[in-house]
């Protein structure tokens, strides 16, 4: 007599009634990982080189004392260790960091990390001057090391970063000039404010053909606003209050169609508002207070824009 086991039979019964049993998983094949390591370099030159370059970054800034640092040193991958991330090819493209007690120089061993786009150290301690040699990071997309201690001038090689979008630097203790000479064509945002930066504003600064955004307020910078704004095409945002800047106000600044946030406030600018302002037809805040301008408030000025402030310029005439 035919005899079937109890899963046989419910089997049977199952497939009678239009039912089925759900499938079963199948088992990985002999020698499969459950889970896929991150890649490493196939080059063991590069390996040892990017391996190098960061254990060099994590000792100069107090490596063991950090809050985080895990697999750090480690034989694992380098894509693992804590704030590291990597490309397709195991290649170091990103180091984010941040508030995470980093203490001491940052060292220019990280341009060792030749696909490195994003340095993201901020609120640390973050200590000295940051070196000339980032101007070897020449991949370097976003520079954001803002909220340390940092003193001492943006180096000249860094607005020489031809990759560079983001510059990050603000509430440090940077003094100082700005650099003259600036080639960084992909620079969208600037953002330097809360520091001790002395000196004028570089004109070529304004030429770079992709900047969106320049916060520089509260710093101790001198001297007339450059004459080149208004070649600023893509500026929206410019935020220079609580500086010592002097002379007027260029004449063409309406010109620029995208402006909606100019604030110049706490300065020492003369002459007149320029009437072109009533032509900057994205403006939506224009603050001008505590400075010395003098003139008429051009005529439907006021009306147009959310933010309006011209208090303490003494020498100013109401608008009829």
């Amino acid at each position: 007599m035919l005899r079937l086991s109890a899963s046989a039979l419910l089997s049977t019964w199952l497939f009678l009634f239009g039912l089925a049993l759900p499938a079963q998983a199948a088992d990985p094949p002999a020698g499969e990982a459950a889970a896929t390591s991150l890649p490493e370099p196939t080059d063991p030159d590069v390996r040892a080189r990017e391996r190098d370059a960061l254990i060099t970054f994590y000792e100069a800034l107090g490596g063991p004392d950090w809050i985080q640092r895990d697999f750090w040193g480690s034989d694992r991958p380098v894509g693992e260790w804590h704030g590291v991330e990597t490309d397709s090819e195991g290649r170091v493209v990103r180091l984010t960091i941040y508030d995470n007690n980093l203490v001491g120089e940052l060292s220019p061993a990280i341009c060792e990390l030749e696909r490195l786009h994003t340095l993201h150290l901020s609120f640390n301690k973050i200590s000295g001057h940051l070196p000339e040699a980032l101007g070897a990071c020449r991949a370097l997309k976003n520079l954001w090391i803002k909220g340390n201690k940092l003193t001492g001038q943006i180096p000249n090689a860094v607005a020489q970063l031809p990759e560079l979008e983001y510059l990050d630097v603000h509430a440090n203790n940077l003094s100082g000039p700005l650099p003259t000479t600036w080639n960084t064509p992909k620079l969208k945002i600037f953002r330097g404010e809360d520091n001790e930066i002395t000196g004028a504003l570089p004109e070529q600064l304004f030429l770079q053909p992709s900047l969106e955004q320049v916060f520089l307020h509260n710093n101790r910078l001198s001297g007339p606003l450059p004459g080149t704004l208004s070649g600023a095409a893509n500026l929206h945002s410019l935020l220079l209050a609580d500086n010592m800047l002097s002379g007027s106000i260029p004449n063409d600044i309406g010109k620029l169609g995208k402006l909606t946030d100019l604030r110049l406030n706490k300065n020492q600018l003369s002459g007149s508002i320029p009437d072109s302002l009533t032509e900057a037809a994205s403006l939506q805040v224009l603050r001008l207070d505590d400075n010395q301008l003098t003139g008429p408030v051009p005529e439907g000025l006021a009306d147009r824009l959310t933010v309006f402030d011209v208090s303490g310029n003494p020498g100013l005439e109401a608008s009829p």
